[in-house]
């Protein structure tokens, strides 16, 4: 299956984010995501927001939750996101208390596990067991350069455990090419496409390149 495109918006202010939308560029990708940094700073309103802009968009909330999951998945949920970001190292409670939450609104988000700094791959079949629909591997901000050969190794063995993987941090078109022959789900993007000279054709141009490594 050919990954799919996500764009995240990991702007410092709901201002900023709407105006990197205003391209177009949101056509061209397959998923809009509310970075954690826009959520963080703004608050989960920016659900709400993006939700009302963009009603028809797939829409992904990525507050990495891992504590207070009724509370921080409650008010994200009244944005109505199709898909919702845990981090890893959370309480199995956790992951109940967010879908007790979607339950009490009629709401059956895709809840996803983000994998960040401590793991275990011991927990796969908890999560698989729990409904979690998607695993995804971060290269983190703070550590420099893209992906070396273990992280690559890491989601190479990560896509062998039947659940879906995604790929962020540090990607770009360029990038790409890394991930040869890996079953990867979905690729975010921020910066590579919104800080491009032109995101629409950017984002066209990471399309075509996805299509020529993971043909149909």
């Amino acid at each position: 299956m050919r990954p799919k495109i996500q764009l995240a918006l990991d702007c410092l202010s709901i201002e900023e984010a709407i105006k990197a939308c205003q391209s177009g560029v949101v056509d061209e990708v397959d998923i809009l995501e509310c970075g954690y940094c826009l959520i963080n700073i703004e608050g989960a309103r920016v659900v709400k927001i993006f939700r009302e802009i963009f009603p028809d968009k797939p829409l992904l909330a990525d507050p990495k939750i891992v504590d207070a999951s009724k509370k921080i998945g409650g008010a994200l949920l009244d944005g109505r996101p199709d898909y919702m970001t845990i981090l890893c190292n959370c309480e199995r409670g956790t992951i109940a208390g967010v879908q007790e939450e979607a339950a009490k609104r009629g709401l059956n988000p895709k809840l996803q596990i983000e994998l960040y700094g401590h793991w275990s791959y011991d927990d796969i079949p908890m999560w698989k067991e729990m409904g979690i629909t998607q695993l995804t591997l971060q290269h983190s901000g703070d550590k420099p350069g893209t992906w070396d050969e273990e992280e690559i190794a890491t989601l190479t063995e990560l896509a062998k455990h039947g659940i879906p993987v995604a790929a962020t941090g540090a990607i770009s078109i360029n990038e790409l090419e890394l991930f040869r022959g890996i079953p990867v789900s979905t690729f975010i993007f921020g910066r590579a496409i919104l800080n491009a000279d032109d995101p629409v054709q950017m984002a066209r141009d990471i399309k075509a390149k996805i299509a020529e490594i993971w043909p149909e």
